[in-house]
C-alpha cells in the first residue's frame, strides 16, 4: 500500500500514460516486429551506441530469436508486467524489470530491422520510476525531461546547420526519393495521394519543413520553465503524428514518453511533498 497518499488524479494520469505505453507495445506486436515475429532472423546490424554492442556480445538476442518459445515468453512477460505497472504505477521493482526488458527489446529490434524508425522513449519512460525514494525519482524525472528536450533541440540544430532550409524544394525531393517505389509500382491510396501532392508542391512542403524546425526548436523553452510543458507535448505529438501521415514514420515508443510532459509540474509537486521513502510496496 502507499506510504503516502498520492493525489488520485496524479495516479490516474500515470495509469493513463502507461496504458499508452502498453498500447504502443501491442502495436509493435501487431506490426510484426516483436521478439515473436523476429524468430529465425539471424542477420543483425550494430548501431553506433556501444550499449548495443555489449548486448549482442552476450549472445542473448541471437539466442532469443532462434528459440521461438522464449521469444513468445518474453513478449508475454512484457505485457504481463505492463499490466501490473498500469495497476501499480509507482512500483519501482516492476519499473526496473520493464526498463530492462524494453531496453533489451529496443536494442534487439533496432539491430534486426536495420531501419531505426522506432523511438528510445519505449524504455526511457520508466527511468524516473525505477527508484524507491521520491528525491531520486525527482532527479531522474528531471534528467529524462531534459534529455527529451535536447533530443528535439538537436534535431532542429541539425536541420539548421545542414542549410537544407535554404532550399525550398528539399522536402519535396526527400518525399519523392523515399516513396519512389510506391510511385513506380503505381500504388493507390490516401497516403500515396498525399505523397504525390507533397512531391508536386515544394512551396507547401517548405512551409511544413520550416514548421518542423520551429516545433523542434521551441523545446528550448523547456530549459527555462515548465509552465509550457503541456503545450510542448501537444506540439511534439502533432509533429510526430503528421510525420507518420506524410513520411510513414510511426512514433511508436515516443508517445507515452512525450506524455510525461503533461504531468511534469504535478510530478515534481507530488515527489517534492512526498517523504523520502514514499513508494508503493
Amino acid at each position: 500500500m502507499l506510504k503516502k497518499n498520492y493525489d488520485s488524479v496524479f495516479l490516474a494520469q500515470l495509469r493513463f500514460i502507461f496504458c499508452i505505453v502498453l498500447l504502443e507495445y501491442l502495436l509493435f506486436i501487431f506490426s510484426g516486429v516483436s521478439f515473436s515475429f523476429l524468430q529465425g532472423d539471424t542477420f543483425f546490424s550494430f548501431g553506433v551506441d556501444p550499449a548495443s554492442w555489449f548486448i549482442f556480445l552476450t549472445g542473448l538476442p541471437q539466442y532469443i530469436i532462434t528459440h521461438h518459445w522464449l521469444a513468445v515468453l518474453i513478449d508475454t512477460l512484457t505485457i504481463f508486467f505492463l499490466l501490473l505497472f498500469v495497476r501499480d504505477p509507482l512500483n519501482n521493482k516492476i519499473a526496473l524489470i520493464l526498463l530492462i526488458l524494453l531496453f533489451f527489446f529496443y536494442i534487439s529490434l533496432m539491430a534486426y530491422l536495420t531501419h531505426r524508425n522506432f523511438q528510445t522513449g519505449i524504455f526511457l519512460v520508466f527511468v524516473p520510476f525505477i527508484f524507491g525514494k521520491s528525491r531520486n525519482r525527482l532527479f531522474a524525472f528531471e534528467a529524462v525531461r531534459y534529455y527529451m528536450l535536447l533530443f528535439y533541440i538537436s534535431a532542429a540544430v541539425l536541420k539548421i546547420s545542414s542549410k537544407a532550409w535554404l532550399h525550398p524544394e528539399h522536402f519535396s525531393h526527400m518525399i519523392s526519393q523515399q516513396f519512389a517505389t510506391y510511385f513506380v509500382e503505381g500504388n493507390t491510396g490516401t497516403r500515396t495521394s498525399v505523397n504525390i501532392f507533397m512531391a508536386g508542391h515544394p512551396g507547401f512542403t517548405y512551409v511544413l519543413y520550416i514548421a518542423s524546425i520551429v516545433i523542434e526548436g521551441i523545446a528550448l523553452i523547456g530549459f527555462f520553465t515548465k509552465r509550457f510543458d503541456s503545450w510542448l507535448a501537444i506540439a511534439f505529438l502533432g509533429f510526430h503524428f503528421l510525420n507518420w501521415v506524410i513520411m510513414d514514420i510511426a512514433p511508436l515508443g515516443q508517445i507515452g514518453f512525450i506524455c510525461l510532459l503533461f504531468i511534469s509540474r504535478r510530478f515534481i509537486h507530488e515527489m517534492s511533498e512526498s517523504p523520502e521513502n514514499g513508494r508503493i510496496k
